[in-house]
């Protein structure tokens, strides 16, 4: 196998390989496939250290190195351009000083990511950087994690290989090496892979064989020593402005004390993209974990407590120092691009467009990634962070103060944040806590289609008791673990059984405001009612209320309490539709003794509605139907019959 070809060469692959201009210094040139065999054994890699021309063929099964290499190569991020954040991470690991810079410039169809800390010798980019998964980061220490980073942005060049290019310069103050991968010349016209390519790899992967790692031809050269790393990426695929766009939203967390990422020159993670808001630090531990420690300022009354918190605490420190997460809530974005994320170390990882605040998570590095490399995966320190930002946000209310308004725009904002940035990790247990910080006692949640309908039936002063999420994702995740509008009926109406429209109109004469109801229903032998009323207060005794609860049958009610005895006044809607039946007020002045047009309107309209008849309709009868006045809804007289057909 040729390997240090100088003035030529075949490339290692059978295909004519031109020799590149200023061809001093060249250990190779051929396909990329073969310098990953080189890596991969031992002595055709220390022969190419050595400068040695000929090379042992490495007996390595090509076409299931081609088919890892290819699915490294093509394995799509959630975000086409997070391999250039790849890139950035190796740059923040690398980097080294009192303040580590990495320097990002980016042009239409070029992007350059520099840094000037550790670089690499021969060995270590034929033993590293080329083999996927070979990488030394360090968990918990180091950002980066499977070693992909340089084969992923290699999958630019698969939607337009004529415009790609890879050219990383790199040294460790000794040496000096430059790598360049480009598409084989033709590669993106010609349809034959070089002959060291099996056919058949192509074909099991279903895509065209230039799509392939064989496609890709790479040159290694000695340059001038040098120190540090720079990667320039060439594609027509990399705009400007979007790269720019999310670049700064990816990385504006990204914490400082890591690297100061510089993007053409000015800083986007010093904190200027951000406005407003407030930066925490949270020592966590993971979920039912060792490192868990009793609240600080918690009193050991106890010798078996001082000896469980003993326990606890060399536990803890045999496993190091608990976890750190960062939080930056209720900031702003000064650029558009900028939205609310989760971050694992301050990398972006999920866009949250729901919200308006931009709520930020620094997850600590021992939060694992999936397969996919760009998701977090859900384990205990997962759930650790997110139940500590929850817990935050009940410590931020509480020391601010905040009124009921931004207290609910909090109980929306961490549902959100719940669904769809922490993939609802520690929910639950945190909810009922939330509940009680954030939304206070006895409220209850309607959705927004219902609140109008609730207010008016129930009347206004029952408004400080909703909760009426913004969102489907905050309704999801709050159903569960609030009461809803079943239990504040419950709680705020005295409830009769339920019995049919018929047999209330014929039992309740007194009621005046029931033959328009009657007659307004399609079948009123068949449709369920209860009659309600406001509920004494709780002061009122048991008698109280025991009294004004009646079985069928019974005597009609005497006139119900005025509100100054302490009963919420009815609301204007003396009607109200749920799943089961209708609710009808007899408390209400329009059911008990209708006087005027706006009384029968109420009347009229209430049931329509509760009786699920469209709105629109419910207009359209209004302005072509009968008058609504009272001698249009007096009682039916002995012997005429009802819509419902009965006498």
């Amino acid at each position: 196998m040729h390997a240090h070809y100088g003035a030529g060469g075949d490339g290692g692959g059978g295909r004519r390989a031109a020799p590149l201009q200023g061809d001093a210094g060249l250990y190779f040139l051929g396909s990329l496939h073969e310098l990953v065999a080189v890596g991969l054994h031992r002595p055709a890699l220390e022969a190419l250290c050595a400068g040695q021309r000929d090379l042992a063929e490495p007996p390595i099964d090509r076409a299931y190195l081609l088919k890892v290499l290819d699915e490294e190569i093509s394995r799509q991020f959630g975000h086409p351009l997070r391999p250039l954040i790849e890139l950035v991470l190796n740059a923040a690991d690398a980097a080294r000083g009192p303040q580590p810079l990495v320097d990002v410039a980016v042009t239409d169809g070029r992007v350059d990511v520099c840094d000037t800390g550790v670089g690499m010798g021969l060995r270590a980019i034929l033993s590293r950087l080329l083999i996927p998964f070979a990488t030394d980061k360090r968990p918990g220490i180091d950002l980066g994690r499977f070693g992909v980073g340089f084969f992923s942005v290699l999958g630019f060049g698969l939607s337009d290989p004529e415009s790609f290019s890879l050219h990383l310069t790199t040294g460790d103050g000794i040496e000096g090496w430059a790598i360049r991968v480009v598409p084989w010349p033709g590669a993106g016209d010609e349809p034959d892979p070089p002959a060291s390519a099996p056919e058949e790899v192509g074909r099991a992967r279903g895509r065209a064989s230039p799509e392939l790692a064989a496609a890709l031809m790479c040159s290694v050269r000695r340059i001038a020593p040098l120190l540090g790393t720079r990667v320039r990426v060439t594609s027509a695929l990399l705009e400007a402005s979007a790269v720019r766009a999310y670049l700064r939203d990816a990385l504006h967390f990204f914490p400082a004390s890591r690297a100061l990422v510089l993007l053409d020159g000015a800083a986007v993670n010093d904190g200027r993209l951000i406005s407003g808001g407030q930066l925490v630090q949270e020592p966590i531990a993971p979920a039912g974990g060792a490192r868990g420690r009793a609240p600080a300022g918690e009193a050991r009354t106890t010798a078996a407590g001082e000896a469980r918190a003993t326990a606890a605490d060399e536990a803890a420190e045999a496993q190091g120092p608990a976890l750190l997460a960062r939080f930056h809530i209720g900031g702003r974005g000064l650029l558009p691009s900028i939205s609310a994320a989760t971050f694992h170390a301050g990398v972006k990882v999920d866009a949250c467009l729901a919200l308006a605040e931009l709520a930020l998570i620094d997850f600590p590095a021992a939060v694992e990634l999936t397969e996919g490399r760009d998701a977090l995966k859900v384990g205990p320190e997962f759930t650790a962070a997110a139940t500590a930002f929850y817990r935050r946000l009940i410590q931020l209310a509480a020391a601010s103060g905040e009124g009921r308004r931004t207290r609910d725009r909090l109980a929306e904002m961490a549902a959100q944040i719940s669904a769809l940035m922490l993939q609802s990790a520690g929910w639950d247990e945190v909810a009922r806590d939330l509940a009680r910080a954030l939304l206070g006692p006895g409220r209850c949640m309607v959705t927004p289609e219902r609140r109008e309908a609730l207010l008016g039936f129930l009347g206004p002063s029952v408004a400080e008791r909703l909760f009426v999420p913004e969102s489907f994702w905050a309704e999801r995740e709050w159903q569960p673990h609030l009461p809803g509008e079943r239990e504040l009926l419950e709680d705020e109406l005295e409830l009769d059984p339920a019995e049919t429209l018929s047999a209330l109109a014929r039992r309740r004469g007194d009621l005046a405001g029931l033959p328009l109801l009657l007659a307004r229903a399609a079948n009123p032998h068949t449709t369920l009612v209860a009659l309600c009323r406001s509920r004494l207060p709780p002061d009122r005794g048991v008698a109280g209320a025991a009294a004004s609860r009646r079985a069928p049958g019974a005597p009609p009610l005497a006139p119900p309490l005025p509100a100054a005895a302490g009963r919420r006044p009815p609301g204007p809607l003396p009607c109200l539709g749920t799943r089961r039946l209708l609710l009808i007020r007899d408390d209400s002045p329009a059911v008990r003794r209708p006087s005027g047009w706006s009384d029968w309107y109420a009347l009229r309209a209430a049931f329509d509605r509760a009786s699920g008849v469209r709105e629109a309709d419910l207009e359209r009868d209004l302005i072509v139907g009968e008058p609504v006045d009272g001698a249009a809804c007096a009682a039916p007289r002995p012997g005429e019959r009802t819509s419902g057909g009965e006498p």
